[in-house]
């Protein structure tokens, strides 16, 4: 008996990812556009030097591993995981710093450093916070979100009503520490999830706490390196890569979808389709609008959508001893107007930045004594009018100014590689909808089962992997998304079982009738 068929559009990690997860029980046949895999989780190699272009932080590897397990492998085969320790370095806008630590005694220190105090608060915040996601990651990021009633079932929820979800994510930290600099330091990240502090729910405190919990990871060989050791053990486990083809449509037949139209014009049918390209981008470009009864163009484009990134990649005849991760909080992160809390143009003043230096864990990036720098700047998406060719100059420069603000000096002088990401990149080349690179926004109306669901609300038979759909954006969530997928189509097969044993049944006793 033949197995059932997937297709996967995307070898993002949400594409990778759901290949994984089904290739033991299906026969899966990825179409990818790029000759390498990874979506926005992509390369550069020039020079000598190599960069991750898209996720540079790891955490929680277990969601990874139970990816692997899902299709029976085991992650230690195709990856190997370096912790980096500390975690993270913060400069603040009053010169303090901060250097974060997975070790309890090194992390308590480092508060007390900080403010006298503020030790024993973060220890009240890790202990709680151990509970917090003891209730919130199951019942809420790992579980699916079809339904209003499911989703918000008393009985689910009640355990979570302890932590005050109503609470913005502001709220709830300056709860706990009564100082802007550890509330930003652990909040930061609500940045990628397109918010503020101030206008986000409580709930995405647990992000913080993972990192704190469970690590922070770097894949030896970079990203580019997660991206091919998934891809091999999806070709292991049965898989079919379809490498430099580009979908030009999602076949729709009988209000059911059935495959996909490459550009070339072949035709590759199969029992699902699973789509891991950007929700809103493929939504307009791959499926036709009369096929589409919720997610229509008007309704995409009134959604709300996360700010989109600055980045210089930077290959350097120079070595820094300077942590992997560092960030810079400027003074503007507080900010709360409009301008700010939206992103709706650029920071040519005092923007905050991230930068990293994978040569600090191990130097597959760079020529010996050479280093590489990956350096991002929130930046406006698309829904925001910027003049890229001056802004791209301007921002440019302002950068490197100001990155020794976190202890790389003169770098200007030792670049030797040089490349530039913006808004309009991600858009143009990575097909991101108005270059928003960190998908549909994160605010109270797209959380939960108001998110794009995995399974099509328009069309069955077409499911969704990655940021733009629930749980939401981030490597750890895009894993989630796809073992939802996974579970998704095992059940939807077992149900397809059961009616075909039923129409066998009703054929025989049709028959003894006759």
């Amino acid at each position: 008996m033949s197995r059932p068929s997937v297709i996967v559009i995307g070898a993002g990690p949400g594409g990778l990812s759901a290949t994984i997860a089904l290739s033991s029980d299906f026969d899966v046949t990825v179409v990818e556009k790029n000759r390498w895999p990874g979506g926005r989780m992509g390369r550069i190699v020039e020079d000598g030097y190599a960069f991750d272009t898209g996720p540079s932080i790891l955490q929680y590897p277990k969601a990874l591993d139970d990816v692997f397990a899902m299709g029976g492998a085991r992650r230690e085969g195709y990856v190997e995981l370096m912790r980096v320790e500390p975690y993270s370095y913060l400069k603040f806008w009053d010169d303090t710093e901060l250097y974060c630590s997975a070790d309890p005694a090194r992390m308590r220190e480092a508060m007390e450093e900080l403010s006298p105090g503020l030790g024993a608060r973060f220890e009240r915040w890790a202990r709680e916070h151990a509970v917090k996601h003891d209730v919130a990651y199951e019942t809420f990021i790992a579980s699916p979100a079809d339904s209003m009633a499911a989703y918000f079932n008393p009985i689910k929820t009640a355990p979570a009503a302890r932590f005050k979800p109503w609470q913005t994510l502001h709220e709830c930290l300056m709860d706990y520490f009564d100082d802007e600099r550890p509330t930003y330091a652990l909040s930061y990240p609500a940045k990628y999830l397109g918010l503020h502090p101030t206008n986000c729910s409580s709930v995405f405190s647990v992000i913080a706490f993972l990192e704190y919990a469970f690590g922070v990871w770097h894949p030896r060989g970079g990203f580019r390196a997660l991206a091919d050791g998934m891809m091999a053990c999806g070709e292991d486990l049965g898989a079919v890569f379809h490498m430099e083809s580009s979908v030009d449509e999602i076949i729709i037949e009988g209000g059911r979808a059935v495959g996909v139209r490459l550009d070339d014009g072949e035709e590759l049918r199969a029992d699902y389709v699973v789509c891991n390209a950007d929700f809103a981008w493929a939504n307009q470009n791959l499926i036709h609008p009369e096929h589409r009864a919720k997610y229509t163009n008007t309704k995409l484009h009134r959604m709300k959508y996360s700010c989109s990134t600055f980045m210089l990649y930077l290959g350097l005849d120079k070595k820094w001893d300077l942590p992997h991760h560092s960030i810079y909080l400027s003074e503007h992160v507080r900010r709360t107007d409009a301008h700010f809390l939206e992103d709706a143009a650029l920071d040519l003043e005092d923007p905050p930045f991230y930068v990293c230096n994978p040569c600090a864990t191990e130097g597959s990036s760079a020529p010996e004594g050479h280093s590489s720098l990956y350096v991002l700047v929130p930046c406006p998406n698309d829904f925001h009018q910027v003049d890229w060719e001056q802004g791209q100059r301007e921002l440019r420069d302002l950068t490197l100014s100001r990155l020794e603000l976190l202890g790389f000096d003169g770098v200007e002088e030792h670049i030797t590689y040089e490349r530039c990401f913006t808004t309009q990149t991600w858009a143009r080349d990575f097909n991101v909808f108005k270059g928003a690179v960190f998908n549909l926004s994160h605010n109270w109306t797209q959380i939960g089962p108001l998110r794009p669901h995995c399974e099509s609300e328009d069309l069955p038979g077409l499911y969704w992997v990655g940021g733009g759909t629930h749980p939401g954006s981030g490597l750890v969530t895009i894993f989630e998304s796809a073992r939802l997928v996974g579970k998704k189509l095992r059940e939807r097969e077992a149900e397809r079982g059961r009616g075909g044993r039923r129409a066998w049944l009703r054929s025989a006793v049709s028959r003894v009738v006759r």
